[in-house]
C-alpha cells in the first residue's frame, strides 16, 4: 500500500505540480520587471492605470518572445463572457496548417461573418490572448468570429502573415455555406499588427477582386514603418516612447524581426498600408486609436487618407487610455464595442 501511495505521490508532481512550477517560471520570465514612471499615471483613467501597473514593456521582445508566447498559451480562457459555440479548426495554408477558433452566438444562424487578427507585434500573441475580445465582439454584433492564428516572425518572417492571412479568408469565401454565413460579404477586424493586418488584406482583396470584404476595424493600428525612422513623420512615436505599456524601443524590435530579410520592403503597402497609391474604393472603415500610444498619429494619418479617398470613415481617439486598452475592462473599452457595433448596423 506504501508503495501505491509513494507512485501516486510521484505521478501527482510530475503531472500536476511540475508542469504548474515551469508554467510559473515560464510567466515570470516573459513578463520580466515591471518598470513605469509613476507620473504616467496622472494622465490615465483608473482602469488603465491598474493595466499599466500590471503590464511590462515588451522592450526585450528578441530575447523573450518565446517565453512570452508560452505564457499567453497559458492564459485562460474568458469564460465569463459567454457565447455559443467555440469550434477549433484547422485548414491548409501556404505555411502549413492555419489554426482558426470559430465562435457562434447563442442565437441560430445564419450569421454575418467577422475574421479577426490579434495582436503582438507579428512576434507574440495567439486566438488566446484575443479570446476576451472575440467574446465581446459575438456578444455585441451578433456576428460569428473567425479569429486567426497566423504565423509568427521571427520564424516566419514578412510576408508569412500576410499570405495566412489573405489565404484565410479565400478558404472562408469558399466554405460560406457551412459557415452559415448570411450573405459574401466578410467583415475583417484586427487590433495593433492584427488591424495592420485587417488594412492590409483589404487592399489585397481590392485588388484581386475577391473575398468580398465590406468593412474594415482596426483597433490602434500600426499602418506605416513601425519603428525609430517612424518619429519623423509621427510625433507620438517620442511623446509616448517609454511608460504606457507599449514602448518605441520594442516597436523598433518588433519592426526588425517582422521584417528580417525583407528591409527594402518596409515602404511596400503590404507592411504599410498608408504607402498605398489608390486608397479609392476600400472597404468603409472603424478605426480606434489611443490618446496615450506611440502608434496613435499613425491610426489617424490613415484614417485621413482613406477620407480623402473618398471611403466612409467612422475615426476616435480615446482619451486617457494606453496601446491595448481593449484588453482591459474600462469605459473606453465598453464604448468602443458599442461603437463597432453600431458602424456593422450602418449601411455604407
Amino acid at each position: 500500500m506504501k508503495q501505491i501511495l509513494k507512485w501516486i505521490g510521484v505521478i501527482i508532481v510530475s503531472v500536476v505540480l511540475l508542469p504548474l512550477v515551469v508554467i510559473f517560471f515560464i510567466y515570470k520570465k516573459a513578463v520580466g520587471k515591471r518598470e513605469y514612471d509613476p507620473k504616467v499615471l496622472d494622465n490615465l483613467e483608473e482602469a488603465a492605470q491598474d493595466y499599466v501597473k500590471k503590464t511590462a514593456p515588451l522592450s526585450d521582445v528578441d530575447s523573450r518572445y518565446k517565453y512570452i508566447r508560452l505564457a499567453q498559451k497559458a492564459l485562460p480562457a474568458a469564460k465569463e463572457i459567454e457565447v455559443g459555440e467555440i469550434e477549433n479548426k484547422k485548414i491548409d495554408g501556404p505555411g502549413g496548417k492555419i489554426n482558426l477558433r470559430i465562435y457562434s452566438p447563442e442565437v441560430d444562424g445564419p450569421y454575418p461573418l467577422m475574421v479577426y487578427f490579434h495582436g503582438g507585434g507579428f512576434v507574440t500573441g495567439s486566438v488566446q490572448t484575443t479570446d476576451g475580445i472575440a467574446r465581446r465582439l459575438v456578444q455585441t454584433t451578433g456576428y460569428r468570429v473567425i479569429s486567426v492564428d497566423y504565423r509568427l516572425a521571427p520564424e516566419n518572417p514578412f510576408p508569412a502573415a500576410i499570405e495566412d492571412a489573405y489565404a484565410t479568408l479565400v478558404w472562408i469565401s469558399k466554405h460560406l455555406t457551412s459557415l452559415r454565413s448570411k450573405s459574401n460579404e466578410i467583415v475583417v477586424a484586427g487590433d495593433s499588427a492584427g488591424g495592420n493586418i485587417a488594412a492590409v488584406v483589404s487592399q489585397l482583396a481590392k485588388s484581386k477582386g475577391t473575398p468580398n470584404i465590406t468593412k474594415q476595424i482596426l483597433l490602434y493600428p500600426p499602418v506605416d514603418i513601425f519603428s525609430r525612422d517612424a518619429s519623423v513623420l509621427y510625433p507620438s512615436m517620442d511623446e509616448f516612447a517609454e511608460g504606457y505599456v507599449l514602448t518605441k524601443e520594442s516597436l523598433d524590435k518588433y519592426f526588425k524581426l517582422y521584417l528580417s530579410g525583407a528591409t527594402d520592403r518596409k515602404y511596400d503597402p503590404l507592411v504599410a498600408p498608408i504607402r498605398t497609391k489608390d486608397a479609392s474604393e476600400l472597404p468603409a472603415a472603424f478605426i480606434a486609436t489611443a490618446e496615450y500610444d506611440p502608434l496613435r498619429d499613425q491610426g489617424e494619418g490613415y484614417a485621413k487618407k482613406l477620407k480623402d479617398a473618398g471611403v466612409p470613415v467612422f475615426a476616435k481617439r480615446f482619451e486617457k487610455v494606453p496601446h491595448d486598452f481593449m484588453n482591459t475592462p474600462s469605459a473606453a473599452t465598453d464604448e468602443t464595442f458599442e461603437l463597432i457595433s453600431e458602424f456593422l448596423e450602418e449601411k455604407i
